[in-house]
């Protein structure tokens, strides 16, 4: 490597400025596409295939009022509803009602009129010869038959059928469904649909109802609810996949351009604070902003021109805030290098950086690339095209890392540290005693990590995350909703599922209806039989997105295999109830996969075999610090549900950029052991040289993470502080403390078999 790395650094020398010419000239190519990359991004948490601003969402219309639903300003709030959309594209309490009023009007007019033909025919009379009597008597007869095939059917009849049939026959004004409808409230009506054709729609004591608007953009409807169902008193929510995804694109649009800004602001102050140059504050930034530009462009290429796909909401949000950490940790890193060996010749000072630090950078954004790259290869659900970006992503900063920041130092020189030109760093002497002090107490420093690790791992082995979106989203009338309906309804009547039974085989209808409706978590479940299948809707008792609801789609899954059936389902838990049991049974095998990827990929190039699997026990160890803590805040002090994402990103990124730091000091410790060092003085002076940096660099990662916090969306927050947590510990704790502490330990075991000049400790 060292050797290519010579010859590589004479090229970056001699063709520099065509080098920036060359990434310039891409960047402006790729602006395009970049902007582009934003119209194929998806919104959509529920496993749907809607978009959040398509025309074909099915849009659930929460009204809920304080005293009786069937009341006359809530049944005109529908009538308006009713006339400003279309009729046949709302389904309500009162449209059905209304359908159902209006066809049994004239199913009863149509029958009555036959009956009553045949029974004049019967007596040789007409309409105009029927005694009154007679005729009443007839009337009453054929009144008292159709209450009876009214009762025997699925329409519940109130007192006042009775005489609302004798108004059909006689054909009094006040028996038509138009007159009934504007006249009466919903109680009052002769005909009301069966409970069980109702239970989803109205709550038990009438004070939340719910509607669907099919075939409505969201953005409209609820503005127009909003501004008209104050005026009767009513209080509504829109929401559906639609209402949510719509909620998520405005939030997390404005949270991630905010959380960048915080971002690129504190890389500025930290990186300006540690050279006390505002043009080495910029210069990353500026190569950052091409490489995230060139990035974005070729991600609309790959997801909207080869694969025809959508990417996820916070993909792109976390592949910016990614490549911004890993971009500012290489080149601040190489710029750290620089200004260390700058002497009278600084582009001999620049090929000594990329032998020293290059080497470093290509090693690290190899793992890095390769831990993101296993991820895409387990394809997990919210997850398909992380690993694809993300691998995309640090593959474009490391090119850059290694020549437009070299072609840029080569041009610059010393410029680039103005007006600070003094070489070396204040900060020297302070990791000098830190390497004394671990040496000293390296026995405590690794007995406390242990125990503090011990207790992490007990978490994060017996907590299982969950999927519980709906918990992490920005507070929303779309949100609000789902918790309104579930309260009110004492059940989730948004997201059923829907079971469907293969019935070749004559199975026991009742039975299955029976067991599933006896599980705890179910509170109700209807039976609709075809001709060979059978189609079971179910409804959870908790909301479908909680954690309790997959358990108990868990439940009915398990007793459907057992029962030996042909069976799918259908629905928001059997998505998300799906996810989370490959998520979490993924975990053991990621963690493995990118272990064994990272022993492999150090064992080859450190030729060591206690280094690499080191470094693999203690990332592995700060991946369980890093859950324990986020699970400690998020889920048992703020009470927001813990989710498997934020897990997997947490185990990749530290798995794959945690790397970073621990390759960063062993390599040049490994650099002074070549020259003939001795154990400590190698840990000593390589912790003096790199660890202010690599501290540095894990700071500003941390804190470009961190800034996700404040895009006040619950769930990236989540996934920013725990990533920003894992990098912290990693890079400061383990770097600065664990690792020089395991080292003084392990003496000539650090590099065996490699590295056969090697003096011991004296």
């Amino acid at each position: 490597m060292e050797i290519n790395l010579r010859k590589f650094s004479d090229i970056i020398d001699k063709h520099h400025k065509k080098i920036i010419i060359l990434w310039i000239a891409i960047f402006l190519i790729s602006i395009p596409l970049a902007i582009h990359l934003f119209s194929i991004v998806s919104y959509n948490i529920t496993g749907s295939s809607d978009n959040s601003t398509s025309s074909g969402n099915n849009l659930q219309l929460i009204v809920s009022v304080s005293g009786n639903a069937f009341s006359n300003n809530t049944k005109t709030f529908f009538e308006n509803i009713s006339n400003d959309f279309v009729y046949k594209n709302i389904t309500s309490l009162y449209s059905i009602e209304y359908t159902l009023l209006n066809s049994t009007y004239y199913t009863i007019q149509k029958n009555a009129q036959f009956a009553l033909n045949s029974a004049y025919l019967k007596y040789n009379l007409t309409p105009q010869t029927v005694p009154e009597n007679l005729n009443n008597t007839i009337i009453a007869n054929i009144a008292n038959m159709i209450k009876n095939e009214l009762n025997s059917s699925s329409i519940t009849e109130h007192n006042s059928s009775y005489g609302f049939i004798i108004g059909i026959i006689k054909g009094y004004y006040n028996s038509s469904p138009l007159y009934v409808i504007n006249n009466y409230n919903f109680t009052d009506y002769p005909l009301v649909p069966n409970v069980n054709d109702t239970l989803t729609l109205i709550n038990y004591n009438h004070t939340t109802m719910i509607s669907t608007v099919n075939n409505s953009n969201y953005s409209f409807v609820n503005s127009y609810i909003n501004k008209i169902s104050k005026n009767y008193g009513v209080t509504s929510y829109v929401t559906g996949s639609g209402g949510l995804s719509s909620n998520i694109e405005s939030e997390t649009n404005f949270g991630t351009l905010l959380a960048i800004a915080i971002g690129i602001l504190m890389v500025i102050i930290i990186t300006g604070f540690i050279f006390r140059s505002p043009i080495a504050a910029f210069v990353p930034l500026m190569i950052y902003g091409v490489d995230v530009t060139i990035a974005f462009s070729v991600f609309y290429i790959i997801y909207h021109i080869i694969l025809k796909s959508t990417v996820s909401f916070f993909d792109p949000a976390l592949a910016a805030i990614l490549m911004l950490g890993i971009s500012t940790d290489y080149l601040v890193y190489m710029l750290y290098r620089f200004k260390q060996e700058l002497k009278k010749n600084h582009r001999e000072s620049v090929k000594i950086s990329i032998n020293g630090a290059g080497a470093a950078i290509l090693v690290s954004g190899t793992t890095v690339i390769l831990a993101y790259s296993i991820l895409s290869g387990f394809n997990l659900a919210f997850l398909g095209s992380t690993g694809i970006l993300d691998s995309v992503g640090v593959l474009i900063v490391l090119v850059s890392a290694v020549t437009f920041m070299p072609a840029i130092l080569v041009s610059l020189g010393k410029r680039v540290f103005y007006p600070n030109f003094k070489p070396g760093f204040s900060f020297e002497k302070l990791f000098s005693r830190l390497a004394h002090f671990n040496y000293r107490n390296r026995y405590f420093i690794i007995s406390i990590f242990i125990i503090f690790i011990a207790i992490a791992a007990y978490f994060f082995v017996v907590y299982q995350p969950g999927l519980n979106f709906l918990g992490l989203l920005p507070n929303s009338g779309s949100k609000t909703a789902f918790y309104v309906a579930t309260n009110n309804f004492k059940f989730d009547p948004i997201d059923p599922m829907i079971i469907n039974i293969n019935n070749s085989q004559n199975v026991n209808e009742t039975a299955i209806y029976n067991s599933i409706t006896s599980i705890s978590g179910v509170s109700y479940a209807e039976v609709t039989p075809g001709d060979n299948s059978i189609q079971i809707l179910t409804y959870l008792k908790p909301l479908g997105f909680s954690t309790q609801a997959l358990n108990d789609y868990n439940s009915i899954n398990n007793y459907l295999k057992s029962s030996n059936v042909n069976y799918s389902i259908d629905g928001l838990q059997v998505f998300l109830g799906s996810a989370v049991k490959t998520m979490n049974g993924d975990v053991p095998l990621l963690i493995f996969s990118l272990g064994a990827m990272v022993f492999i990929v150090l064992f080859i190039i450190l030729f060591s075999v206690y280094t690499p699997l080191r470094l693999v026990l203690l990332i592995i160890s700060n991946v369980i610090a890093a859950n324990g803590v986020t699970l400690l805040i998020f889920h048992y002090i703020l009470s927001f549900p813990f989710i498997s994402i934020a897990q997997i990103f947490l185990i990749t990124s530290i798995m794959g950029v945690g790397v970073d730091y621990d390759i960063f000091l062993v390599m040049r410790i490994r650099e002074y052991v070549k020259m003939g060092k001795s154990n400590f003085d190698a840990i000593k002076m390589g912790l003096v040289k790199s660890g202010p940096v690599v501290a540095s660099i894990g700071v500003i990662f941390s804190v470009v993470f961190l800034s996700l916090v404040a895009s006040g969306v619950p769930i990236i927050e989540e996934v920013g502080f725990i990533v920003a947590i894992g990098i912290l510990i990693d890079s400061v704790i383990s770097v600065l403390f664990i690792v020089p502490s395991i080292m003084f330990l392990l003496q000539k075991y650090n590099w065996w078999p490699g590295l056969k000049k090697y003096e011991h400790n004296k």
